[in-house]
């Protein structure tokens, strides 16, 4: 029996193809339904994320919301109790001007009087400072409510009696009362007794103490300046009712609600933009900031701002480095030690902008005298180090020279036939056999001071 054609099989009834034999609307249907599926789920995820991201932007706006409304009161607060503050101290300094001002005004008077009575007895001398003081002070009306008062001490050690009052123009009726430094105020202060006591010790005294308004049971807090006027045993007071100055604060209030609910507003509206690009922009840009605000720091900490020397700190870092290195057997680094000449002459005479524009010139003419890869280091001042590799013995007289000649050929027309810019400088190697790179620097500073003791403009070596 012959094969079957191939082709006969594949066009035999009931061999057809089921891809092409199924139902094209059926199929269709069903990509519909994955596809519909597919979108859902993406719109449910979309829609969960911003919900997410919803939730924290009111989150984050009622927060900043409730943080601007407190930041806001506690502005006014403190603005508020600001203004109380600076009008109690512009109150005070009013008492003690005014106080004061008695006391000149009573010197002035005396001596007026005596050179006019030389025969006048203490007690007559007395006598015509009260009349004065008493007329000057019931004279004088004062708008917010001040007002001075006179008392006499009897007995400096205190007790009852221990002085009298002498002049009130508020307490007109008690003149001529005695006082006690037992008497306890509203507060369970003794107020005469810290007045006294007061004055003893440095003549004047500020005091605040509670008390009874005038023809009130109202208690009201105080705040006096009392003077000591010695040469009549006098106590010189004035004062004035701190309640009388909550005003000031309320109207402070006032004014900053206004203002108040316009920040508010502001800083919230400010708040709402600035969280949400916040959070769009955080992950992205967080970590390259950091970076690069690392890398400047880094940048700026390795460079003198003045002179364009490497810094100190950096420095440090080098030379520690060179000198490990020399332990593991690196040699042929040498360090010079640099300082400018007389450098305080130049700040004297010419300024420190001048001074700085020196020191600039001088790393310049350093610089020009080594190679790309050595380094100048400001130590501090005028003092300069410079690590310079790859040296022999035999080069420490061309570099010496060379970094001396450098600086002395410095040109600046401001000095030019004054003064000339000239170093003294001390060299010697990084030696491994050194405890520390602190006991190397100490040799090569010697070396600086050789330098200098023969006249400065030269260069000596260690050892």
């Amino acid at each position: 029996m012959s094969e079957p054609d191939t082709r006969d099989l594949l066009d035999a009834p009931g061999s057809e193809d089921p891809a092409e034999t199924a139902d094209p609307e059926e199929t269709t249907e069903e990509e519909e339904k994955e596809k519909k599926g597919k979108k859902k789920k993406d719109t449910d995820l979309h829609r969960n994320e911003r919900k997410r991201a919803t939730a924290y932007m009111i989150a984050g706006l009622l927060v900043s919301l409730l943080l601007v409304f407190i930041f806001s009161n506690a502005i006014t607060m403190i603005t508020a109790q600001m203004t109380y503050d600076a009008t109690l101290a512009i109150k005070k300094t009013m008492l003690e001007e005014n106080v004061e001002n008695m006391v000149s005004y009573l010197d002035a008077c005396t001596e007026a009087y005596t050179d006019e009575h030389p025969d006048a007895s203490e007690e007559e001398i007395e006598d015509a400072m009260y009349a004065i003081a008493y007329r000057k002070i019931y004279s004088e009306a004062h708008m917010d409510g001040t007002y001075m008062w006179v008392q006499k001490v009897l007995d400096y050690n205190g007790g009852d009696g221990y002085a009298i009052r002498l002049i009130h123009p508020n307490l007109h009726d008690t003149e001529g009362d005695l006082l006690s430094t037992n008497t306890i105020n509203q507060d369970g202060s003794r107020a005469y007794e810290e007045e006294l006591e007061g004055v003893k010790a440095n003549e004047h005294v500020f005091l605040d103490y509670h008390f009874k308004k005038l023809g009130s049971d109202e208690v009201t807090e105080k705040v006096t300046y009392s003077r000591l006027y010695e040469p009549l045993d006098w106590i010189i007071c004035m004062g004035v009712n701190i309640d009388d100055l909550d005003h000031y604060q309320e109207q402070a209030k006032e004014n900053m609600r206004v203002s108040q609910a316009l920040i508010l507003a502001s800083i919230s509206i400010t708040w709402i933009v600035l969280l949400y690009l916040m959070f769009r922009a955080y992950q992205k840009t967080s970590g390259r900031i950091l970076t690069k605000r690392n890398k400047e720091l880094s940048e700026k900490l390795k460079w003198d701002a003045v002179t364009g020397a490497n810094s100190r700190v950096y420095g440090e870092k080098m030379l520690e480095k060179e000198f490990n290195l020399s332990r593991g057997g690196v040699e042929g680094t040498l360090i010079a030690m640099l300082d400018v000449d007389y450098f305080k002459q130049f700040n004297d005479n010419y300024g420190h902008a001048l001074g700085d524009r020196v020191l600039r010139e001088f790393v310049n003419a350093v610089r020009s005298a080594l190679r790309e890869g050595d380094s100048v280091i400001r130590w501090g001042g005028d003092e300069f180090i410079a690590i310079i590799h790859n040296v022999r013995n035999t080069d420490l007289s061309p570099i010496g020279d060379r970094i001396v000649s450098s600086v002395r050929a410095i040109d600046l027309p401001e000095i030019n036939g004054n003064h000339t810019i000239t170093t003294s400088v001390g060299m010697g190697f990084i030696s491994g056999e050194d405890a520390s790179i602190e006991d190397t620097l100490a040799k090569i500073d010697e070396a600086v001071y050789e330098a200098k003791s023969v006249g400065r403009d030269n260069w000596k070596a260690v050892g």
